[in-house]
């Protein structure tokens, strides 16, 4: 059996990530797994910074049940029928027991306009939400989570994507980083 490697890919919401996971599959003849598919029934609740309110944690590590993407990203690799498996996820690098999963690590950022900006585009097509909801979600809450669990493990990362700037340049530098690390 040829060896699976297993990439991971963090990032601010809205900064690119399922985007690159998906171009990277193609690439690579790969899987995808997407942390957003794995949200708990019950999310926890997070007191607001900004207003002392409570509010549903969409974005801690304790909204998303690692331990079953996991299981089933350990089970695919076992299958071996795809080359490269690819995990996407904003907290995929703060959770210790997923972070040791990763063969490579890749984080993709963008400006904090820009990733809310693709964050109200994407909120309000696929969930009906309002601009304004998504806005003050984000203010209150999201932000504040990223800034705590996301933004930080930047430094885990093998490879950065700027999703602003560079982001093309910086997918085929990946991709031949990917190659010449693993294979």
């Amino acid at each position: 059996m040829e060896q699976t490697w297993i990439i991971g890919i963090a990032g601010p919401s809205g900064s690119g990530k399922s985007r690159l996971a998906k171009e990277l599959a193609s690439e690579l003849s790969g899987c995808i797994f997407s942390a957003d598919s794995y949200f708990k029934p019950e999310l926890p609740t997070m007191i607001s910074p900004e207003d002392g309110k409570p509010y549903p944690d969409w974005n801690s590590p304790d909204s998303i049940d690692y331990g079953r993407l996991k299981a089933d990203v350990l089970k695919e690799k076992e299958a071996g029928t795809h080359p490269y498996l690819v995990v996407e996820g904003s907290l995929i690098y703060a959770i210790p027991d997923l972070k040791e999963l990763f063969d490579y690590r890749i984080f993709v950022t963008a400006r904090p306009e820009t990733c809310l900006y693709r964050r109200i585009v994407r909120n309000m097509e696929l969930f009906g939400q309002t601009a304004e909801a998504i806005g003050d979600y984000y203010l209150k809450c999201a932000r504040h989570r990223e800034a705590e669990f996301c933004r930080p493990t930047i430094q885990e990362a093998d490879f950065v994507v700027d999703n602003d700037v560079s982001y093309e340049t910086d997918k085929a530098a990946c991709l031949t980083s990917i190659r010449e690390h693993l294979g």
